[in-house]
């Protein structure tokens, strides 16, 4: 197995976890606030909004990393040739090998990801929809980046 393959992996999942840490402190700062409705989302103030601001950036970095890094680096430790894989098939590698419970819900979360990228301020009534999925969505998100530290922990792929 590639040492430095190995050693990527584990400064990935060091960053990833930075992140997913700070996910979760948004996540628990943001919570009382939801579900959002019209009324209560035109009643944030300038710091609440600016929380979930944070929650969302903090949100699609910890999907994009998970995808991007954790899911590239257990594959080359695990030796698998991902260059010509979709996202898709990537996160159904990772779900045969045991790294996440469902590539189907890794998917679900990287939707909203990309639905947020494409926000346009007039679509109040679908933003309000996507804002109130991002609490449960990050909750699933921390806890596959903690099934994945698991994973690689318990097949000895990072000390």
């Amino acid at each position: 197995m590639n040492s430095n393959a190995r050693k990527l992996l584990r400064s990935n999942l060091l960053a990833c976890e930075q992140r997913v840490l700070k996910l979760q402190y948004s996540l628990n700062k943001v919570t009382d606030l939801f579900p959002l409705t019209l009324t209560t989302i035109s009643a944030l103030n300038d710091e609440q909004e600016e929380s979930i601001d944070a929650l969302i950036l903090r949100y699609s970095q910890s999907v994009a990393m998970i995808q991007d890094h954790i899911f590239r680096g257990i594959a080359l430790v695990e030796q698998e040739d991902i260059s010509d894989k979709s996202n898709r098939d990537k996160a159904l590698l990772m779900e045969k090998l045991g790294a996440i419970n469902s590539a189907e819900l890794f998917g679900t979360a990287t939707l909203l990801r990309n639905k947020f990228a494409h926000h346009y301020p007039e679509e109040t009534a679908e933003r309000l929809e996507r804002l109130n999925l991002v609490i449960a969505e990050s909750e699933y998100v921390i806890s596959t980046f903690n099934q994945i530290k698991e994973y690689l922990h318990k097949k000895k792929l990072v000390e």
